[in-house]
């Protein structure tokens, strides 16, 4: 019996140093994932920023110089950069936004473009709810109370 009370009670220590060692190498892996995700999520949410910005841009501005800046700044995020980040919802939304910007530049006198008054608030709450979930914020769904938001 002392032979088995010696095996367990040097065991013990053994194991406890393995599990500790375990928990160790996951903490660390789990912190370099977050670590590693850091970067694109900080671009995600930046890119976000600007695109709202200028949706609602082209939704409201009047100073047509202005406008135009915002128009060619949304067909670069469209083709590129957002295009790397964005999630499904976006997606969905700028292209649907896409459907009724110009492509070339529009008279001034077409200005404000209201009619991307409602795209442009559906992008933004898309932009919300994909920073939402992957910054792991709980807030909840705003109601579209906007008018033309619908």
């Amino acid at each position: 019996m002392s032979d088995s009370k010696f095996n367990l009670t040097a065991l013990i220590p053994w194991l406890l140093s393995m599990a500790t060692i375990l928990v160790g190498i996951q903490q660390f892996s789990e912190k370099q994932a977050q670590a590693n995700r850091e970067p694109f999520l900080q671009k995600q949410l930046e890119l976000g920023f600007e695109t709202s910005e200028v949706a609602a841009r082209l939704a409201s501005e009047t100073d047509a110089t202005k406008w135009e800046t915002a128009r060619q700044r949304f067909w670069q995020l469209y083709w590129g950069p957002l295009s790397i980040v964005e999630d499904p919802s976006v997606e969905a939304e700028m292209v649907n936004l896409g459907r009724l910007v110009p492509k070339a530049p529009s008279p001034s006198s077409d200005l404000p473009m209201t009619s991307l008054q409602g795209p442009s608030y559906r992008l933004a709450h898309a932009i919300r709810q994909l920073t939402l979930t992957q910054w792991g914020i709980d807030l909840p769904a705003l109601p579209a109370r906007r008018s033309g938001a619908n």
